[in-house]
């Protein structure tokens, strides 16, 4: 990270990372850089070679153009010298969130197999016991899987499914990613509204109506 960069980030609320795996559902990882970039946050993305194919299938765009928009700095999987490589960096974070996260960057993490930036960097927020959120898409979920996920959750990291509620009464797309953008900043312990917390909602049957 260049001086400048540092500079805006001191500037700002706090840092987190946010790592984007080759998975499907890269518009949540899209989406929370989004809001923490609108909410004062400054974003340290990690992009993976696959991910840059998902989001040209699933979103139809080039992600490190989509990022130069955006005031976050970006680092490529391969770039293991990267800042978030060092455990003296991401202790000024407020944590790291992969999102979407395959199933190969959980395996990598629970087995402590750091073969890149976006899985050594994880590692690095379990060394020191700093908020690591994985956001797992995949489904459905085999033995291994599972217990890859309860290895990380033993050590600290938080195991959160891309699974959307239906309590809070969305009437499309973009409510059932909010929804999960906003799970992420509660874990996160950023104030947001994305999303209708339970003690607020009125629960109707718009969803089951919508189905036929």
């Amino acid at each position: 990270m260049d001086e400048k960069a540092r500079t805006e980030s001191r500037d700002k609320k706090g840092t987190v990372i946010i790592g984007i795996s080759g998975a499907s559902g890269v518009i949540y990882g899209i989406r929370t850089i989004k809001i923490l970039n609108e909410l004062g946050y400054h974003t340290e993305v990690i992009l993976s070679k696959e991910a840059k194919k998902v989001a040209k299938v699933e979103c139809g765009i080039d992600l490190e153009s989509f990022f130069n928009g955006l005031n976050s700095v970006v680092y490529e999987e391969d770039q293991i010298e990267a800042p978030p490589s060092s455990s003296s960096h991401i202790v000024e974070t407020e944590g790291m969130v992969i999102v979407p996260c395959s199933i190969k960057t959980l395996a990598e993490i629970a087995n402590g197999i750091a073969s890149n930036l976006l899985s050594r960097s994880a590692l690095n927020f379990l060394r020191v016991r700093k908020t690591l959120i994985l956001v797992i898409r995949e489904t459905p979920l085999g033995t291994i899987e599972l217990i890859n996920a309860l290895k990380v959750s033993r050590a600290g990291g938080i195991i959160m499914p891309a699974s959307p509620g239906f309590y809070h009464n969305p009437q499309n797309i973009n409510d059932l990613i909010n929804f999960i953008v906003g799970k992420i900043l509660d874990l996160l312990k950023i104030p947001n509204s994305l999303y209708k917390h339970w003690n607020s909602v009125t629960v109707n049957r718009i969803p089951c109506d919508q189905i036929s």
